[in-house]
């Protein structure tokens, strides 16, 4: 065997001699002057008691210890001193072999053992190198042992070990926690992996089938990913994800594997609620979409209804179809702000409320919209903190919950409304994506009707899905509660089985009361009237371009059309920027939205007016609310809604013209006079 490192270094060995005879001492010295290279540095203690405070001062790489120390033995000096951490090899010296006392010694942890007069230097070189080297190599193998231990104990992933039965003869610590495990049950080995219940990617129970750990077991192939449903002893149930390696013994026969275990549960329910909110937003995405063609194309209908009934005789007999036509068109309208409502892209006007004085004011519609069979109760909070909120969209969410609960109860029941302060913490809004710590608001719904399942409950808040008979419901008041809670930046948490009821929980954020601005005064709508101005209209829409173009021209306005941004730049400077209101759709293709043109213009015109007209987004209007050069009409809008907004627009133009036009000249003051300074 080669000298190892330690050998190899100029290191001194330091060798300390226990022997309470100094003719014993000189021998040993000699001998350990005839070792050479590395040196070695010889230490002598002639007494017991000695030898026993030296040891644990790790001052020496080996001991030599005499058998016979006075009253007292070597033999027990190897006992005593077995429980030093560090104690360094020890050789036990005898001056003749005895085995009895060489097997003690042995089990009292000695290195070797070396008759005296058999002793030489080649002889004692080997057994000190050989002690040092099996020293260091049990010392390797207590700190890699040590380390795997560290991080078995310390792994964030579940290990067990099974024998080849399957039963858990091993778990560190998180495999404890995860299974439910105790220290009793591995040791009695009553726990089986084999009794695990297999579930599909999403944690659905499947059909029984034969165990794929138990095939790793018989085909020592592994298996990745295998999903169990468990049974904790308190009965709560969980998903487990588990990756399993066969073991082989020596003989390379299975004689069990190793199974990492990882609770999936949370993880799952995350993953479904994170894609069912990204579906939710795609669908809102498609349903702003559709409501805005189909805005642009009920303002054709409505305009042109609205135009026929104009010049039409009231006692003429195509006057009720007329109304017909602008009556459903204005369903459709309503229908179409319900698509609004779910993609959060309607008007919102927000105020400082009190959520129980909301309710409390339909406290009179809410007993006879449910019925005599249907019982209310109500249990308000006091005190509660203010929410900021639209009213009308606040009961509309109690208005279609009670509607929902109602129809759940075809056989009568309990309604439960209730209103409370909630402070949610990290821990629930790690468990629902849409939630978020802080203080909110929670209106609760609670109904005792016929409950949903879990496929139900996973598309209760989708556009058109409902489980009423065909006719007997659109599929859209719960998507509008979707998106009325959406945009007021709170969240539904909605719990339900089928036989017990469901329970509707609306959180809405706490109100910043210092943002509470007065509402601006309401002010009555004038006749519309009309005027000579220079109208520029962009909408992509043709029948709605040729409808708004007729309706001004109507007005005697001069109007120049374009259907998209690219070419009203083209009509602008034809027309050398003569216009004196732009009437644009915010959504147009080619690559120039309704706001990218009119901010094109404003550079060319400053203070041109502008309306901008959409069929889904208040956006832009919410931006520049405060801007008096800018108007936002919601489509569909009926002509003399567009009359109206046009000529008010206009007018602001005009009062501001008369306005400068008043102040005398010599009431402002000379640009070298306004620039001017006094000195100090």
């Amino acid at each position: 065997m080669g000298r190892n490192t330690f050998f190899m270094s100029a290191h001194a060995v330091r060798v300390l001699l226990v022997d309470d005879d100094e003719d014993d001492y000189i021998i040993t010295r000699d001998l350990v002057s005839q070792i050479g290279n590395p040196p070695y540095r010889l230490d002598w203690i002639d007494n017991y008691d000695a030898a026993l405070a030296a040891l644990p001062r790790r001052e020496h790489d080996i001991c030599l210890l005499d058998y016979r120390l006075g009253e007292r033995t070597g033999l027990e000096l190897l006992r005593e001193s077995q429980s030093f951490g560090g104690r360094p090899p020890m050789i036990l010296l005898t001056g003749q072999g005895d085995h009895e006392i060489d097997l003690e010694a042995m089990k009292a942890g000695a290195a070797d053992y070396l008759i005296k007069g058999q002793l030489d230097a080649d002889k004692l070189e080997r057994a000190i190198r050989y002690a040092i080297e099996g020293q260091g190599a049990k010392e390797r193998l207590r700190r890699d042992r040590d380390l795997i231990s560290r991080i078995m104990e310390t792994s964030p992933v579940g290990i067990v070990v099974t024998d080849q039965a399957g039963k858990i003869t091993f778990a560190n610590r998180r495999a404890e926690d995860v299974l439910g495990l105790t220290k009793d049950a591995i040791a009695g080995r009553t726990c089986s992996v084999l009794d695990w219940r297999s579930t599909d990617l999403e944690g659905n129970p499947l059909v029984e089938q034969p165990s794929l750990l138990k095939q790793v077991l018989n085909s020592g192939q592994v298996a990745q990913d295998v999903r169990y449903t468990i049974n904790r002893p308190n009965g709560r149930h969980f998903l487990l994800s588990t990756n399993a390696t066969p073991l082989f013994d020596a003989a390379n026969k299975i004689d069990g594997m190793v199974v990492t275990v990882e609770d999936i549960t949370e993880r799952l329910m995350l993953e479904a609620q994170l894609r069912q909110s990204q579906k939710m937003e795609s669908v809102g995405q498609l349903a702003a979409g559709v409501a805005h063609d189909i805005n642009n194309i009920l303002t054709v209908i409505q305009g042109h209804a609205g135009l026929l009934l104009n010049i039409t005789p009231p006692d003429s007999s195509s006057v009720r179809s007329l109304k017909q036509i602008s009556a459903a068109s204005e369903r459709a309208a309503s229908f179409v702000r319900q698509l609004l409502t779910f993609s959060r892209k309607q008007i919102f006007r927000s105020k400082i409320l009190d959520l129980n004085t909301v309710l409390r004011n339909l406290g009179n519609m809410l007993p006879q919209m449910l019925g005599e069979d249907i019982a209310l109760e109500t249990r308000y909070q006091p005190n509660l903190p203010h929410i900021e909120a639209d009213t009308g969209m606040i009961e509309q969410i109690v208005l279609n919950l009670a509607v929902n609960a109602r129809d759940a109860m075809p056989q009568g029941g309990k309604l439960l409304i209730a209103t409370s302060a909630a402070e949610i913490g990290t821990a629930h809004a790690r468990q629902h994506p849409e939630a978020r710590p802080g203080w909110f608001v929670c209106l609760t719904v609670t109904d005792t009707g016929c409950g949903m399942d879990h496929k139900v409950l996973q598309r209760l808040f989708e556009p058109f899905f409902t489980t009423k008979e065909v006719g007997k419901g659109t599929g859209l008041g719960l998507a509008t509660i979707y998106g009325m809670v959406k945009q007021h930046q709170g969240w539904i948490e909605v719990q339900s089985e089928i036989g017990t009821g469901s329970t509707f929980k609306v959180y809405l954020p706490v109100a910043n009361e210092t943002r509470n601005a007065p509402a601006a005064p309401t002010v009555e709508p004038k006749p519309a009237q009309g005027g000579e101005e220079t109208i520029l209209v962009v909408e992509d829409e043709t029948g709605l371009l040729e409808l708004v173009r007729n309706v001004l021209q109507g007005y005697h306005y001069s109007v120049l059309a374009a259907s998209s941004g690219v070419e009203a730049l083209q009509v602008w400077n034809e027309h050398n920027g003569r216009v004196d209101l732009l009437l644009t759709d915010m959504i147009m293709p080619g690559g120039i939205s309704g706001n990218d043109l009119a901010a094109k213009l404003r550079k060319d015109k400053p203070g041109l007016k502008v309306i901008y007209t959409s069929g889904y987004s208040s956006e832009l209007m919410e931006k520049d609310s405060g801007s008096n050069d800018t108007t936002f009409l919601a489509k569909p809008y009926l002509p003399l809604q567009l009359a109206q907004a046009v000529r008010k627009c206009l007018d602001v133009v005009a009062e501001s013209k008369r306005e400068r036009a008043a102040v005398p000249a010599d009431a402002v003051p000379a640009p070298s006079q306004a620039l001017s300074t006094q000195p100090v």
